[in-house]
């Protein structure tokens, strides 16, 4: 269980004590939470320094949930997509273990299964690969490409009924994007989430981060308990 991203001033003297300065924000989230889902390299690829150091400041059981490059997943032209993919898990490398799922966001709300395809090809064995995709890409055939290419199809839970966690995939890959969750919605994920995990499928949850970054933290004491 985790939020999307750890660096925000306005979680100084809630999830981190006061005063925490920035660059210590990543190992204190550690302290407290399992995952991260980083948002930061939509816009821009990661580098080595600070992969690396992203990847010295938590522990060895933390894991990274990085999202895929706005080049791989919006660019219209396909033409060395590939390429690009390869590059962006390349860059991903210095984190070992520590890379759980990529988040792959496609933003097409019609079914386009040569691009879903075209992404799915050159994905590595590990780590898993998560794809959000719109209601429209919920059929028999999308699931079956996720499923024999191991990648996961992810969660969302918006305002509404609560959504199914798709069997698809080596891990389960929920994104909680209420605005906020009150004791007996956390209560309902915790048991969700738990009996995910006791199946043997590992499980991530990620918070908005806009939201109460403890709302996380009861969350992952409620399924840890």
């Amino acid at each position: 269980m985790g939020t999307s991203g750890w660096s925000y001033k306005q979680w100084v003297g809630s999830l981190y004590p006061a005063p925490t300065p920035a660059f210590r924000m990543l190992a204190t989230y550690a302290e407290r939470l399992p995952t991260v889902e980083a948002h930061n390299s939509f816009r821009r690829r990661p580098q080595p320094p600070a992969v690396e150091g992203w990847a010295n400041a938590v522990p060895a059981s933390f894991r990274f949930a990085f999202k895929a490059h706005v080049a791989i997943t919006h660019q219209r032209e396909l033409e060395g997509v590939e390429e690009r993919i390869s590059n962006f898990f390349e860059s991903l490398a210095p984190l070992g273990d520590k890379l759980g799922p990529v988040l792959f966001q496609l933003p097409h709300r019609d079914v386009d299964l040569d691009r879903l395809d075209r992404l799915l090809a050159p994905l590595p064995p590990s780590p898993s690969a998560a794809f959000e995709l719109g209601p429209a890409w919920n059929t028999p055939v999308v699931l079956d490409r996720l499923d024999k290419a191991g990648a996961t199809l992810v969660a969302v839970d918006e305002d509404g009924e609560e959504p199914a966690v798709p069997a698809v995939g080596p891990v389960a890959y929920v994104r909680l994007r209420r605005d906020e969750y009150d004791a007996a919605a956390l209560a309902r994920w915790a048991e969700r989430l738990t009996d995910i995990a006791r199946s043997g499928r590992p499980a991530f949850a990620y918070l908005r981060h806009e939201g109460d970054p403890l709302e996380a933290v009861r969350l992952f004491d409620a399924v840890r308990d």
